[in-house]
This record gives structure tokens, sequence and C-alpha cells, in this order.
């Protein structure tokens, strides 16, 4: 199921009431637009997280996909690489934070819930450097909950005080007296959170009732007042049996304009409305209107004449997708009102067409079908799946509302995914009714035209890494550096011409415990260390500093758990397996046997261990490889492979003008030996284990006359040391190696502590099949299950909804 819609650019249509005449103009020399194009002409990108919960339990992991965006077409960003993804407490001190890579708009890593962490709120924050230039919510940021059973003995909600925090936000942001206003109410509690049904009537200095509202279940709601600047307004409000009263809190301005939105089918209807008092004053002066959206803009010039009401339509299907923002500009270009709105149109959201279930003896297999969405084009799924009765997933966004949504307005909205999840015109209302509340948008009009923003943050692709030469060695003759190959790279080498003092390393992406290796090539020594000094770029993770107020997720769950007598992970599968690959089952296979399949799991070629025998009889690795099939010249101190089982390949030889050779590629401790001279009557002593990979199976092109990979053995002292050629730079800063979730193991998960706070899986980047199918296995539970499905597809489509399946039914 699909819903797809066109975008087009701004266009307007204009109603125009009595004798308001209006004209349009490009303003190509319009201050407005060249300042607003200049802000906005640098690319900006959205992060959103899918989280697999919002509530822990020490000893979970906290699973995650991360997304990123452009921000204009909200499209995967294929250009950001780094990611910095941290937790912070209730004082901004981080506890956890990670470098991931992100590959076509798309990461995933995991968090460990240990001891670190106390019971209490923390932030999930994940940003790019090159965000950090902009004041608007591009970056994510999330409230979660982790609750410590050494810390807390019972789970419970938390008890509200009975006192309540009242706003009364005109629309557009302006009060204007003698003409009607719509003013939004916003009704929370002292956690944040909107109280729902509240009533209440605004009642004048004589105490008459003018109006009335009610709020929804976010404590939205909204009420027109003729305002009057000769008199005082309060807004009596009931709630829980008791009455409150608060003052309005606005200013009645005597002179303005004030803009107000209503939608009628496929229009917009905006409406700017002045007194009699202003229009003497502005009347034939050109005020401007401007629709933009960060990306796409038009701008108009308006004039009042005789009448204190202009009006245009706008069609849905000639604005943008998503939330546009209309600005009002006085002749001397200064922003006085500004109003946002949501076009739901060109917001395409894939559902799932089918879903059928499988069961075997100790698992469930559950295959998803996507009719809509391209095997053929780039798609990624993330699912959570936990207990049907889950309170553990409380988040306030999914992927939509984060992306369309929460980077336009500068507050936080408590369940923003509700305006997006079974889209109706009630729901369209109610965010209507939300944005008149949000005031001005994010993108600052201080800023743009007092051109505050800078580009001081670098937008980065892996780590850069400049490599400083000593004065004496830049003033030496033309030279040649080797970095040895590390995770996935290629060895690359640099050619120094005399002078030189310095070369930079671009697009590095180290992982884990990756160390940088660099070598001197020399005609006469071969590789010897390098001697350089090494500065890297990011050398650390900047820090994202911002009073953004987060919403924790809110608690529904009322039934108090003991955690003392109850319910507690038992231990992470984790865990489990790592402690069955150190446990060697007792069989007929003897030890070097199993030592070999368990060096063997993951590798394409063959692997022999060197044991004592082969020592005594081969001596040298030369000999030892003559053995496997492979021809071996030593002489003149070189060490040439050749494969005699094998003609096909060839590389050049090591030195200028040398004959092409079918050599294998040869690796020491998984380090690409460029110059193989060192292995030179190298002795079998120093080997441990030797992988054969003759037909370069998963070695890409360095595989074309396949491998050899030799390990050192750690037991021999005196055996080769990389520093004898090599000169290590141990990076500051390095990516997290991507780690597989494994669930945890409860006591018992049957209680209703497993079902409000238990997991049973996390599921990151699946993609469909050629028939648009996703394959998901989890271990059985013995509770109905949800599914919690976000990811993006077909280049520019979102997905994003919940499955429960009841494991007690047919499929």
């Amino acid at each position: 199921m699909k819903t797809n819609y066109s975008q087009r650019t701004f266009k307007f249509t204009f109603i125009v009431f009595l004798l308001s005449v209006f004209s349009i103009s490009a303003q190509e020399d319009s201050e407005i637009l060249e300042a607003y194009e200049e802000y906005t002409d640098a690319a900006r990108e959205v992060v959103y997280m899918q989280l697999n919960k919002s509530t822990y339990i020490t000893g979970e992991s906290i699973g995650f996909t991360a997304y990123v965006m452009d921000k204009k077409d909200k499209k995967p960003s294929l250009l950001t690489t780094n990611l910095y993804v941290s937790i912070e407490d209730k004082n901004q001190n981080i506890l956890k934070q990670k470098l991931i890579k992100v590959t076509d708009g798309v990461a995933s890593n995991t968090f460990e819930v240990d001891s670190v962490f106390g019971s209490g709120y923390y932030n999930i924050k994940a940003y790019t450097n090159w965000m950090l230039n902009f004041n608007e919510q591009n970056f994510y940021t999330e409230s979660i909950r982790i609750i410590n059973p050494d810390n807390d003995e019972y789970v419970e909600e938390t008890v509200v005080a009975n006192t309540i925090d009242a706003q009364f936000l005109p629309e557009s942001g302006h009060l204007l007296n003698g003409v009607i206003n719509n003013i939004g109410v916003v009704i929370k509690d002292n956690l944040g959170f909107g109280i729902p049904n509240v009533t209440g009537e605004v009642v004048d200095k004589n105490n008459e009732v003018l109006s009335s509202f009610e709020t929804n279940q976010f404590g939205i709601g909204k009420f027109q007042l003729l305002a009057d600047v000769n008199n005082n307004y309060k807004v009596n409000i009931k709630n829980a049996n008791k009455d409150f009263s608060f003052g309005l809190n606005q200013n009645i301005e005597e002179k303005g304009i004030i803009m107000s939105l209503k939608s009628l089918k496929s229009k917009v209807f905006v409406s700017l409305t002045t007194n009699t008092k202003t229009l003497e004053s502005i009347k034939n002066r050109r005020h401007t209107l401007m629709i933009h959206n960060g990306e796409n803009y038009d701008i108009m010039d308006i004039y009042f004449t005789d009448d204190t009401v202009v009006t245009k339509a706008i069609d849905y299907s000639n604005s943008a997708s998503g939330v546009n923002i209309l600005t009002l500009f006085n002749d001397n270009d200064q922003p006085i009102a500004e109003r946002l709105f949501f076009n739901y149109e060109g917001v395409n959201v894939m559902a799932s067409n089918d879903i059928s279930a499988t069961r075997s003896r100790d698992s469930v297999t559950v295959k998803l079908n996507f009719k809509d969405i391209n095997p053929a084009s780039y798609n990624s799924i993330s699912v959570s799946v936990l207990p049907q009765g889950t309170e553990s997933y409380n988040k306030h966004n999914n992927i939509v509302s984060y992306t369309f949504l929460q980077p336009y307005i500068n507050g936080t909205i408590e369940q923003a995914k509700y305006y997006f999840t079974d889209v109706s015109s009630k729901k369209q209302y109610e965010l209507d009714n939300l944005l008149l509340t949000q005031g001005w948008s994010s993108y600052d009009w201080n800023q743009i035209f007092n051109d505050e923003y800078n580009q001081v943050y670098n937008f980065e692709q892996g780590i850069r890494l400049k490599a400083n030469l000593s004065s004496d060695a830049s003033k030496g003759p033309q030279s040649n550096y080797l970095m040895h190959a590390i995770s996935d790279e290629e060895p690359r080498v640099f050619e120094l011409k005399e002078g030189d003092d310095s070369f930079v390393v671009e697009n590095l992406f180290p992982v884990g415990q990756d160390q940088i290796s660099m070598s001197k090539m020399t005609k006469l020594n071969g590789l010897i260390p390098a001697s350089l000094y090494f500065q890297s770029f990011p050398n650390s993770i900047p820090r994202l500093t911002t009073d953004f107020n987060v919403l924790k997720p809110k608690l529904i769950y009322k039934v108090s758990e003991s955690l003392t007598r109850g319910n507690k992970i038992l231990e992470n599968n984790k865990d489990n397996v790592q402690r069955l690959d150190e446990v060697v089952v007792k069989s007929r296979l003897d030890r070097k046997r199993q030592r070999i399949e368990k060096l063997s799991k993951g590798r394409y070629g063959k692997v022999d261990i060197v044991d004592e025998d082969d020592r005594l009889m081969y001596n040298t690795l030369g000999s030892y490889l003559n053995y496997k099939g492979y021809n071996v010249d030593e002489s003149g101190g070189q060490f040439v492979v050749t494969d005699r089982l094998s003609v096909s390949g060839g590389r050049p030889g090591f030195g200028e003008g040398e004959p092409v050779v079918h050599s294998p590629t040869i690796y020491l401790d998984d380090m690409q030996l460029v110059d193989t001279a060192i292995l030179t009557q190298y002795s079998l002593t120093n080997v441990d284990y030797i992988e054969i990979n003759r037909q370069g199976l998963g070695e890409g092109l360095r595989g074309n006359n396949g491998s050899i990979r030799i390990y050192s053995n750690p037991a021999i002292s005196g055996s080769y040391n990389n520093q004898d050629s090599v000169q290590q730079f141990k990076l500051p800063l390095v990516f997290s190696a991507e780690k597989k979730y494994y669930a945890p193991k409860y006591r018992n998960t049957g209680d209703s502590f497993y079902k409000a706070y238990g997991v049973i899986d996390w599921m990151p980047k699946l993609i469909v099949d050629e028939n648009g199918n996703i394959n998901i296995k989890f271990a059985k539970p013995r509770t109905p299950v949800t599914l919690y499905i976000e990811g993006i597809a077909n280049d520019g489509s979102f997905v994003f909804e919940e499955k429960t399946i009841s494991l007690n039914k047919n499929f």
C-alpha cells in the first residue's frame, strides 16, 4: 500500500475581497531574497534514529539504526560518512559516545546498558559535524529511560503534581486590537505533557464569558477573541475537579497586521488582517509575503488600499510537501508575522501488503511483503520485536515526523508520530492547530539578515591524516611512502618530490583497534620505518551543546512491579555466544582439527596450522610453501612466489622493468606486504598458521592471483616485529565496529514485567528480496508480539508501521 503524491514548486492563487489589490513582483533585488538565498544555499541534512525501545533494563543493549537524509529532497544522504552518537545524563555529562560510519545514508550499532547507568532518564543524540553550523534542529535527540535493579526496587508511574502550565498563543504571533484573533491554547502538566479534556472559559473585566474551549488528548485547543485594548481578560480552567485562573499574558497591540489560515478541501486560505487605525499608516505601502521551506520559495508584494483584509488561496498541489512557512514583511523588509502549515501531499509512505508466519519448535519466522518497494532501488528497513503489551516503546517521533516536521519548528512535539499514523482529516486539523501554537519557525530571520551563519564546522568524510616530514627529510631527494592496508582499505603509495614537507591521506575509515602503519620505500633496504609526524582530523568527538527541551517517554504503566522478587535479566545471549566459542566440546576430533575448524570460520581459503613436525621437516616458510604447490625464488635476497597450480592473472615485478610474475598477494598478520623480501629464509618457528586462498575469493582486485595470509606465532619470542619496517600511529579517534545485537534472556517471559519491559529481538538494516519480502526470525515467545517497522525505500519513500501477531492464529 502506498501514499504517493507529486511535488511542485510554489504557485499562488489570489482571492481579493472588496477593493483590495495586489501586485506580484519577482523582487530580484530584494534584500529578503539575497539574505534568504545565501542562508539556505548550503546543503543541510537531517538525522533520525529508530531505537529498539525507549525504556531499558540494565543488561540489555540499545539497538539503533540511524538515517541521514538530505533536508531539501528528503532522500538518503550519499555524502555523509561520519555520524556521532552520544548518551548524556540530565547534567549533560557524556557517559558513552561513538563515531559510526554511514553508508548510503544508513548506519546501525549498539550501546551496552551496563553499570555506567543508574536508574533515570538520559538523552541520546546523533549528529554530524556539519550540523553544528546551523541553529535548526537537524540533529537527533531523544530521551530514554534506564531501570537499574540495583538502584530501583520498584518500577512505578511518576506522580504528577496537581499543577498546570497554561499558554495562550495568538496565531502568527500577535494579538491585534479591534479584530477577531485566533488564539491557540496549550495546557501542560509539570512534566511537560499535554493535559487532555481540559475545559476553559475566556472572560472580560466584567467576568462576562466571551469564548470557551476544550483541549484535545495532547492538551491543545483554540478560541477566538475580539481583542479590546481597554479590556482585561482572564481564562478560567477546570481540571481534575479543581479550578484555575490565568491571565491572557499577551500584549494587545493597537497597530499591526495578523495572519490567519483556514484549510478547505484542496486549498489553504491565508488572510492578512489589519485594523482601521493601522490602515491609515500602511495604505498603499508595500508589504511582502514570502512562502518558503528552506529550499523552494516565492515572494510577492502586498498592498492594503481601502479594505482591512487581503486573502489569498494556495493550492496544496502547488506547494511543497511538508512544512510551509509564510512570513510577512513590512515596507522596511522586517518580518512582522509568521505562520506554518503542513502539506501532506508528496509525503510517500510504504506499508506492507501481507504478513505470514511459520513456527518451528523454538523459533518463529515472519515474512513481510512490500509489493510497492522496488527491490532494484536502495532500501533499508529495521524491525523491533517486542511483547504486544509493551510499555517500553513510547517514542514521540517516527521517521516521517522527524524528517518533515521537527527540523522546522523551535519547540518539541508530544507524540508527533500521531499526526502521520492513519492520517485522517481530523488529524490534519489537529496538526494545523498544533502549528498555530508554534509561532516562528526554526529559520531565524535575525540570523538570516545579520549573516550570523558561518561554516566553521567542516563536512567530514572519514578521517583525514596529515603526515609531516622532518626538515632534513624534506630537503632530501624524491621519496615514496607506503601506507599499509587497514580494515577493508587498499594500501596506498605516496610519491613525494624534492622539497615536499608533508602529504595528506584522505577518506580513511579505521575501525576498532586499527592503527596507521607507514613505511618508507627504499631501493637499498626495502621498507623501513617512515619517521613521520602525524596529525589526524577529526581527532575527537565534537560536542553538541543545546538547550533544546527533550520530552521524556510518557509513562502509562501504572502497576508497580517488584524488581527484587520479580523478573531480571539472567544473561545476554552475546555472552552465551562467547562462552560457546570458548568451550570445546570433547569429541573424537583431535585438537588440531578442532582449531582448524574454528580458524576457518568466515574465511574463503584453506587454513593450515604449522606444527612442530612441519617446522622440523621444512624449516623455512619458502620450503613449506614449495611443499604446498608454490615455486619460491629466494635468490639475491628476494622472495618471489608463483603458483604451480595456476597460470591465470599476473602482476608487474617489484622493481622497474622486471617481468610480469604470477604471484599471490601475501599478508603477514593481515598486513599486505608490498616488498616480500623480509620473508627470505623466514623461519617456520615464527609461523602459527597460514591461510591459502588460491582463487582469491573475498579479496577483490587484490585476489586476481590468489592470496597467502601468514600469522605469527605469539608464543615464540623473537618473532618478526613489524617495527623493523613500519612506523605505527595510534589514531586518537576511529570508527566503532558495527556490533551484532543479541537479545537478552529473562528469568521469566510470562509475567507482567516481561510483557511491559522485555525485548524479543532487534533486526536492523533489512533489505527486501526480489519478491519484495523481508524475512525475520526470532525465538518463539510466550506472548503475542508487535513489530515496530521503520525504514526508507524507493529513493524518497518511507516505511513506518506497527504489526501485531498472535501466534495462536493461523496465517
